[in-house]
């Protein structure tokens, strides 16, 4: 029985017919949503409030269009769309934000591994990787 109301979790994301690439991307934009909060990058005030304004304002919508995402509803892969080219051209606007994706640590892994989560959820890869499975996106999409 299939409802026009938005589910949080639907169930169907979990079905093994249910395509990986629309279950991924709704957690990567999830992760985008909220990963920023654990993270405490060492930088410059001044490119502290440019980052948290453009976390801010990306928070609700990326969490949204990810639950519409897993909903297969069209407005949340446009969304999704719209969004990661804004967060793309923001870091090329602002380009000395992404020295704040960079993670410092003793340990070079610990630097390349954490380095490379944030550059996912926080930096513009995650949003090249939504752009690029807009296609695959949009032909799953039904609503």
């Amino acid at each position: 029985m299939k409802t026009s109301q938005l589910s949080l979790f639907p169930p169907e994301r979990m079905d093994k017919e249910f395509p990986w690439p629309i279950w991924a991307i709704g957690w990567l934009a999830l992760f985008k949503a909220f990963l920023w909060l654990s993270y405490e990058p060492v930088q410059p005030g001044s490119l502290l409030t440019i980052l948290g304004a453009k976390y801010l304002l990306n928070m609700v919508p990326m969490a949204v269009f990810a639950i519409g995402l897993w909903n297969l509803r069209k407005w949340a892969v446009w969304g999704l769309i719209i969004l990661s080219g804004a967060n793309i051209i923001f870091f090329i606007i602002y380009p000395q934000t992404l020295n704040a994706v960079f993670v410092q640590s003793e340990v070079y892994i610990y630097s390349v591994i954490l380095s490379g989560i944030t550059l996912l959820c926080n930096g513009p890869l995650g949003d090249i990787f939504i752009l690029l499975a807009a296609p695959i996106m949009l032909k799953h999409a039904k609503k």
